[in-house]
């Protein structure tokens, strides 16, 4: 079979992938919060993938969307294709935020982070099969319905299923470049420093009051220096909470939330340690740290990578590799030492924004890449 098959297939069937885009991504998802309606955008996949003739397992959850796995094939199992189904976007969105078409530009929430990786797998194996191209062993997918949340409902899932195989591809999106991929992924901390003060009346014994929402700002501009000096690492508060509204009162106790991320494993331990040991900057404060490392650097297997590049010249797409703050379940299985690549799916601009977008007109050539490296894993 030579490549123009499969880019001739894909741009022939363009409007029907679009169209089955804007269902995927009009039956929203969220997280946590949403289950029937998460389950419903996970039976989509059950039934779309069921129909090419994907072996599903529906892996039920409680707190979130329950998870999909399926396997199409025979023999050694080459590669599993992994993806989320879950956005960061509550129910509702839909209606202010819709699956609309503006020349080659497509919007919705989750559309590119990351329904439309989940659809570019859906058409790559389509297209195989179609063409009478299916590789001679088993390709995997798995969509989880947390990765927004961390994962935890699925990391472990993960890994068990993509140990089976030999490379694991994450449809996570690409970024605004048709040539690149995600072949680097900072590590992630996440952390919540408490300040235990003492309570007093905020209008008859404020001198009676040591203040934990004083300590908080203190600690947060402490830290915002960190993130102006340290290469490397980038601090990010996400959540500030203390006091009850309506009272008249100076709290016991506050805190915030951080997400750290981190380029190197160097960076981790010794960052790890300065935040867990920092100190309380007022007197009579007692400081709390609580946190841990939840994902660890991500690094793509070179080989795989390699083998990409020269497959998407054919579809004149010059691969380069690019190294981005966010993480992915790719971490995870990178960091298990199962031969990873990510970033694969739709390209765009801003993810968890109400302008998310994906470029139509790169679709065809980066899911017949994809399609052409599953036929020679």
């Amino acid at each position: 079979m030579k490549n123009d098959k499969l880019l001739t297939y894909l741009q022939e069937h363009m409007d029907e992938l679009l169209e089955t885009l804007g269902e995927f991504v009009s039956l929203e998802s969220p997280s946590h919060g949403a289950k029937e309606e998460s389950d419903r955008c996970g039976k989509f996949l059950e039934k779309k993938f069921s129909e090419l003739g994907f072996h599903i397992d529906v892996l039920p959850q409680k707190n979130c969307g329950d998870h999909i796995y399926g396997e199409i094939g025979e023999g050694r199992k080459s590669a599993l294709m992994v993806g989320h189904y879950d956005t960061v976007y509550p129910v509702g969105t839909i209606q202010t935020m819709p699956f609309k078409i503006e020349d080659e530009i497509a919007f919705g929430p989750g559309i590119l982070d990351m329904k439309g990786g989940i659809i570019m797998a859906y058409y790559a194996v389509k297209a195989l099969l179609e063409l009478g191209a299916m590789p001679e062993s088993r390709i995997g997918v798995f969509f989880n319905g947390d990765e927004e949340s961390g994962s935890v409902d699925s990391k472990d899932l993960i890994l068990e299923k993509a140990g089976q195989y030999q490379s694991v591809l994450v449809m996570e999106p690409g970024v605004n470049d048709q040539n690149s991929i995600k072949t680097g992924r900072y590590g992630r901390g996440t952390y919540k420093v408490i300040a235990h003060g003492k309570a007093a009346h905020s209008g008859s014994n404020t001198h009676l009051a040591i203040s934990p929402l004083i300590e908080i700002a203190k600690q947060l501009l402490y830290i915002d220096r960190w993130d102006k000096s340290i290469t490397g690492v980038t601090f990010a508060p996400t959540v500030i909470r203390g006091g009850i509204e309506g009272t008249c009162m100076i709290p016991e106790e506050a805190n915030f939330t951080m997400d750290v991320r981190y380029k190197s494993d160097a960076l981790i331990r010794d960052i790890h340690e300065r935040i867990m040991n920092l100190e309380p900057l007022t007197p009579g404060i007692r400081l709390e740290v609580q946190g841990e490392i939840d994902k660890p650097i991500m690094v793509a297997d070179p080989v795989l990578f390699e083998k990409l590049r020269e497959i998407a010249k054919d579809f004149g797409i010059d691969l380069n590799g690019i190294t981005i703050g966010g993480g992915s379940d790719g971490n995870f299985t990178a960091a298990a030492g199962i031969p990873t690549l990510d970033g694969l799916g739709m390209t765009g601009e801003f993810l968890h924004n109400p302008k998310e977008y994906i470029h139509i007109d790169h679709i065809a050539k980066r899911t017949a890449a994809l399609a052409k490296l599953l036929s020679e894993l």
